[in-house]
């Protein structure tokens, strides 16, 4: 009887470690896209802050970059999170910009951003309940 209980609680113990190995797995594929949403975010708020700038928006992802002052980190900080050896592409048409790159999962998922925001960039700053 106690051996019986004693595989009982291995394979329950098994079975448990190897759920949260999967589940680790699956949180940083989520992850790495969720990271590359957010560097695409940062890129369009660069993109509005350019248009205030410049007039334009540019498909220059050196012009953005320019903009702060650490051009070597900027990028590097972007490579960390978009595979941009797969494909990385900024591309303007009047008032709209898209920004297109792959996430750094196992996939290399693609992540696009379309702007301008619906939202003016100054509204989405505003703390929850205050109106603009």
């Amino acid at each position: 009887m106690n051996r019986s209980r004693l595989k009982v609680a291995a394979f329950v113990l098994f079975a448990f470690l190897a759920s949260l190995w999967y589940l680790g797995r699956v949180y940083r594929e989520i992850r790495a896209v969720e990271d590359a949403r957010e560097a695409l975010a940062v890129l369009g708020r660069m993109q509005e802050a350019h248009l205030r700038m410049q007039g334009a928006y540019t498909e220059d992802v050196s012009a953005l970059a320019d903009m702060g002052d650490d051009w070597s980190g900027f990028m590097e900080s972007l490579n960390k999170v978009l595979d941009l050896r797969t494909g990385f592409e900024m591309s303007v048409s009047g008032r709209s910009y898209r920004i297109m790159a792959h996430a750094r999962d196992k996939r290399s998922s693609v992540v696009v951003l379309e702007g301008p925001p619906k939202v003016p960039m100054a509204a989405t700053a505003a703390p929850p309940g205050k109106g603009r």
